[in-house]
């Protein structure tokens, strides 16, 4: 079985034989599955063996994980942007409401939990210029 991407559908394709006249294999479409939601085209699964159905729910499962490891990797990818943004936001007045602040450092808490547990402890911070470990600022 091979499965052909064809715009927002994913045509099924079954190998029936080969053509000896034309030197060629005869291929035909038995249906389609839609590719962001993986349902079936009618009757496709009527027109399929139980080996053929197990083949195209792996390949169903297979693009699933495909696209949900894509999603999350597109999470982290806008996480450090979509937070510079947020403080962006919040440095030039821009409302929050006290149920959006809660939800916010309790995401940041389970952000930091979970960076931990992956192995990415959190950085230490550089001493500014001067100041030495018990010592004040003269100025203060």
């Amino acid at each position: 079985m091979q499965f052909k991407e064809q715009g927002g559908k994913v045509q099924v394709l079954l190998y029936t034989g080969f053509d000896e006249a034309r030197n060629a294999p005869i291929v035909r479409i038995v249906g389609s599955f839609d590719k962001y939601t993986y349902k079936p085209s009618p009757g496709l699964l009527d027109k399929l063996s139980i080996e053929q159905r197990d083949e195209l729910d792996a390949e169903c499962n297979r693009r699933r994980q495909a696209a949900l490891a894509l999603n999350r990797q597109h999470y982290i990818n806008s996480l450090a942007a979509n937070i510079r943004g947020a403080c962006d936001s919040l440095d030039n007045n821009a409302a929050l409401t006290p149920q959006q602040s809660d939800e916010i450092w309790d995401a940041m808490a389970e952000l930091v939990r979970a960076m931990r547990e992956a192995g990415y402890p959190r950085p230490s911070r550089d001493r500014k210029p001067g100041a030495e470990a018990g010592q004040g600022s003269l100025f203060e």
